[in-house]
């Protein structure tokens, strides 16, 4: 027989590794449970997507009332002077760069209060500015608009001044032209007045606005304007700011700019409810159907719908038809078409700039094809008034602004949201991502053109999808054009559409996707 000394030892580590063996057991449970939870999580991912607020440096935080995707990648974000008398008396005038591949912020010079100004990308990918703040409101004396403009090149990523406006003006919308000109609309003048007509088309070749007296349609501020296939522009009557208390300009229909003609689309649904509505051009272009979304009355109006209505612009005679209805009404709606030709909506609020706390935190996903809305991850952050939404070239989507009505009187503004949140959407979280490799960086329109693949049988779809440029959610810019698709050995190649006012000059990010929708990253190619 052993000592004592001895058998207690043997006691002892008998004990010890029954206690090993018992945590090593009570350790492998929890992991079996947590790869069950890991599982479930994926699956949810895969369905709902997933929000994440980005970090950003309180020097670099500012009130993001402007947001434009560029070819390079990077996100421009105008501040202006903020909504902040303040910061206009002291010529305190901010914008950010954003890089969302490295996280990246960096302070831009501003020359000018930018603030409500219009803007829309050029053909050789520069964004161009116009108008903005000359005087802030003060007492029953309305804002007055600037008529200077600029353009902002991403490579220097500086503004370069040309040519001022023949007008001020304050909320206008700039669009794009099938020639690649663009065209300013609406605003108020360098008095405080709307502008009842008085267009004025930007011409690049020589950087010079020309005042165009024959077209004399008056819209309200910041008005909904898409290019369509045969050149003319839809008015969705879709707007963002000032108009006319007895409803002139509030009717949607096709504008001619050849000869001023105006041709009204009637069937919307709660027609008195378009201010601080949302539209879309629905993906593919090519159907040339547009959404509207949302909206309320006009001013301060507490009133809001839950009214989503559709066009088909192809059909001899227009008429808006029932679309799927909102969650909830809806202002300040954010729609942002997503690279598997569904619609992310996301934000707004029920009441007017988020007034009594009613934000909305609701994203949904919307389909085209079966006109029907799917639940996605709700945003953590609300958005209203001063708010944008735009797609990056990873697949994500990026939220940024908004500037609510403060709890005191719920009149006067409160705190601007300067947080920025970023969705991944369901389509990222389903395995690896089809890969296009070697290519051109022109693609010609009417033309095609050919991409490396390491598996092209897995490639379904190629689209051509034109970057934002957005403010109060107007973004008369963003489309998809889908394309033909010829697979090759290691290779597809691609046809571009033939009609300049589907495709209109300039640069676009290039997706492919395969079967279950997952998307490449984005190739960015020009089309001249």
């Amino acid at each position: 027989m052993g000592s004592p000394s001895g058998s207690r030892r043997r006691n002892l580590i008998m004990i010890l590794a029954g206690l090993i063996i018992f945590n090593v057991m009570s350790c492998t449970r929890p992991a079996g449970t947590l790869a069950t939870f890991q599982s479930a999580r994926s699956d949810e991912l895969s369905i709902s997507g997933q929000w994440n607020i980005i970090d950003v440096p309180p020097r670099s935080r500012v009130n993001a009332i402007h947001a434009a995707l560029l070819p390079t990648g990077k996100v421009l974000i105008i501040a202006g002077s903020g909504n902040s008398p303040e910061n206009f008396d002291a010529g305190s005038f901010t914008t950010l760069l954003w890089d969302p591949q490295t996280g990246q912020f960096s302070l831009i010079p501003t020359p000018d209060d930018m603030f409500c100004a219009g803007h829309t990308l050029l053909p050789d990918g520069k964004l161009l500015v116009a108008g903005g703040t000359q005087r802030y409101q003060k007492g029953t004396q309305p804002a007055h608009g600037a008529s200077y403009s600029y353009e902002f090149d991403p490579q220097t990523q500086r503004y370069e001044r040309v040519a001022d406006m023949h007008h001020g003006r304050w909320y206008p919308t700039l669009v794009g032209l099938a020639d690649g000109n663009a065209l300013a609309v609406s605003g108020l003048d360098e008095s405080g007045q709307p502008l009842d007509g008085h267009h004025e088309l930007f011409r690049r070749d020589i950087s010079q606005w020309i005042e165009l007296p024959a077209l004399n349609r008056y819209f309200p501020t910041y008005p909904a304007l898409f290019l369509t296939a045969d050149g003319r522009l839809f008015y969705s009557a879709s707007t963002a700011g000032y108009g006319h208390s007895d409803g002139a300009g509030r009717r949607p229909g096709l504008w001619n700019l050849a000869d001023n003609s105006f041709t009204p689309v009637d069937g919307l649904r709660d027609p008195n409810l378009t201010e601080t509505s949302t539209s879309v051009l629905l993906p593919p272009a090519q159907d040339q159907r547009v959404m509207v979304l949302g909206g309320g009355g006009i001013d301060d109006s507490a009133e809001s719908t839950a009214r989503t209505d559709i066009v088909d612009l192809r059909s001899p005679h227009p008429h808006f038809t029932p679309g799927a209805d909102l969650a909830e009404p809806t202002r300040y709606l954010s729609a942002v078409i997503l690279p598997d030709d569904t619609v992310l909506t996301t934000g707004g609020s029920r009441d007017y700039r988020g007034r009594g706390d009613s934000n909305n935190h609701i994203a949904r996903i919307y389909d085209p094809a079966t006109n029907t809305f799917r639940a996605a991850a709700p945003p953590q952050v609300g958005r209203n008034y001063h708010s944008e939404a735009l797609l990056l070239p990873d697949g994500r989507v990026v939220t940024l602004g908004s500037e609510r009505l403060g709890d005191d009187d719920n009149s006067t503004p409160g705190a601007f949201e300067q947080r920025i949140e970023v969705y991944s959407p369901p389509y990222l979280y389903r395995g690896s991502r089809p890969v296009l490799t070697v290519g051109p960086t022109v693609v010609p329109r009417g033309g095609t053109a050919e991409f490396a693949t390491p598996d092209p049988d897995s490639i379904v779809t190629a689209k051509l999808m034109r970057p934002s440029a957005v403010t109060h959610t107007t973004d008369v810019q963003q489309r998809s054009i889908a394309l033909t698709v010829v697979r090759k050995d290691r290779a597809i190649s691609v046809r571009v559409p033939a009609e300049a006012g589907l495709v209109p000059p300039g640069w676009y990010m290039l997706f492919v996707t395969d079967r279950a929708g997952t998307p490449s990253v984005a190739r960015w190619v020009q089309v001249p």
